[in-house]
């Protein structure tokens, strides 16, 4: 797979998946809505080719006030979805409000659904307010940095979550930015780690 990355913008062609698919279908919800979004952990390795199953779509959005969350909502059960764990928008907005997930699927499906949760950590708004925007197909989406990925995946500390970091690094390591990566993985304590899997 050929990839042209310039830091802030990638691009790339290949054959959407059913999972791709989804996603971007989810996300042009999200952007009909003009609510900013960015998608974090797993499913950006899969993405970039990671051959792996997932069971869910991590997103951070923008904390929405109830008014406009009853708009979105309304919206994705408009075009087929629900809400997985709530029993109503309003249940689904106390558990974001509360800082726990809400999780949406596809009417009559459990998985694969989206885990959407309202930003709280410096992490994750860095995230939402610098996201990679990918081009795939010339179909648009926002995906956190590859640069607080991968740390991030390394703090999580699973076999799978260590494989998706090398995943990621193998392919963008000519074009990664070692300093923002080496403070990242500072914030979050995994400096030796990184440096053990040879990422900074």
């Amino acid at each position: 797979m050929d990839f042209d990355y310039d830091g802030k913008t990638l691009k790339f062609d290949k054959e959407l998946s059913d999972l791709d698919k989804l996603v971007l279908d989810f996300v042009g919800l999200i952007k009909r809505l003009r609510i900013r979004y960015v998608i974090v952990s797993g499913y950006v390795s899969i993405l970039f080719g990671r051959s792996r199953t997932t069971e869910d779509i991590d997103l951070y959005m923008d904390k929405l006030k109830l008014e406009n969350f009853l708009k979105f909502f309304s919206l994705l059960n408009r075009k087929g979805y629900w809400a997985v764990d709530s029993e109503s928008a309003e249940d689904a907005f106390d558990r974001l409000q509360n800082g726990l997930s809400i999780r949406m699927a596809k009417k009559d499906t459990v998985i694969p659904n989206f885990e959407i949760k309202f930003p709280k950590k410096e992490m994750d708004f860095l995230s939402l307010d610098s996201p990679l925007k990918v081009l795939i197909n010339n179909n648009r989406l926002l995906v956190s940095p590859l640069e607080v990925q991968i740390p991030f995946k390394v703090w999580l500390g699973s076999e799978k979550d260590m494989e998706d970091a090398a995943h990621i690094y193998e392919l963008f390591k000519e074009k990664l930015d070692k300093g923002k990566m080496r403070s990242i993985a500072k914030g979050l304590r995994v400096e030796r780690e990184m440096t053990k899997h040879g990422f900074i």
